[in-house]
């Protein structure tokens, strides 16, 4: 059984990163390649034109890339520390009238509803507000997706936390929002950077409601990635390249914080 393992991951390593491999061959892949039937997996020859296409002359893919930064800061820090507050608050607070199962039920419920429903309602609150095209309006629409994620996964957590560390901190003076601060926030700060991956992750590859508000001066990467479809073809080559470029700060990001994502996750998963 052991022996098996090792055949196992890689096999799982293989699926997992078969689609990202095949994506960067497309992107050195000469253009004539695409049209070959059936289509040949490995290029003849390696060419750069899809990467110099991709990144035009004008400077917009920089633009975009900037946009897609920002949002996705400003989206995970805006969420990360609501979230955080809010999941306290239900975990902790003592809410009249059960106000805090009707409260997470309500968090709950908004992450049932597909994104398509909110797509136009994000875009008329938009324009009414004057934040049509804007990074705000991008990064309150990507808050408003992450939050109720962000508060589930950290309710789970905070629940678990030994009351008793904060009933101490209350014998010595200290107030919620220092019980909050210097004794919780510490112990749950795995789950918090947890949560600041997994949304950040959402933010950058959200496209649906990024193509709603923000179509052009804050257009962002997977919007921009859409251009290559047009009605002349797909341009697969630049496509290819744009995804690869989209991809990579993901993966570095993951790969940075995997020890904190997997701490965070299985944190709270056994209970004694």
């Amino acid at each position: 059984m052991k022996a098996a393992r090792p055949v196992l991951l890689l096999l799982a390593l293989a699926v997992v990163l078969a689609p990202f491999a095949f994506l960067f061959l497309n992107s050195v892949k000469p253009a004539a390649e695409f049209a070959t039937r059936p289509p040949t997996l490995l290029p003849s020859q390696l060419t750069l034109e899809h990467w110099r296409a991709a990144f035009d002359p004008n400077g917009d893919t920089a633009r975009y890339f900037w946009n897609s930064a920002v949002v996705t800061t400003g989206a995970t820090l805006l969420t990360v520390v609501t979230g955080t507050l809010a999941a306290y608050a239900l975990a902790r607070l003592k809410l009249p009238f059960r106000l805090s199962a009707v409260l997470g039920f309500v968090f709950l419920f908004v992450r049932f509803y597909p994104k398509i429903t909110v797509a136009l309602p994000y875009f008329i609150l938009a324009r009414q507000a004057g934040l049509l095209d804007t990074r705000t309006a991008l990064i309150l629409a990507h808050a408003s997706l992450g939050l109720p994620f962000v508060v589930w996964l950290l309710l789970g957590f905070l629940e678990e936390l030994p009351k008793e560390l904060e009933e101490s901190a209350v014998i010595d003076g200290a107030s919620v929002w220092q019980r909050f601060r210097r004794v919780v926030l510490p112990l749950a700060a795995p789950a918090v950077a947890t949560a600041a991956v997994l949304t950040a992750i959402l933010s950058w590859n959200e496209f649906l409601l990024a193509s709603t508000v923000a179509p052009n001066l804050a257009k962002t990467l997977p919007v921009r990635i859409s251009a290559f479809i047009t009605d002349k073809g797909t341009l697969w080559g630049p496509m290819s390249a744009m995804g690869t470029l989209i991809v990579l700060p993901v993966m570095a990001f993951a790969l940075v914080m995997q020890r904190w994502l997997v701490r965070g996750l299985t944190m709270g998963a056994v209970k004694e």
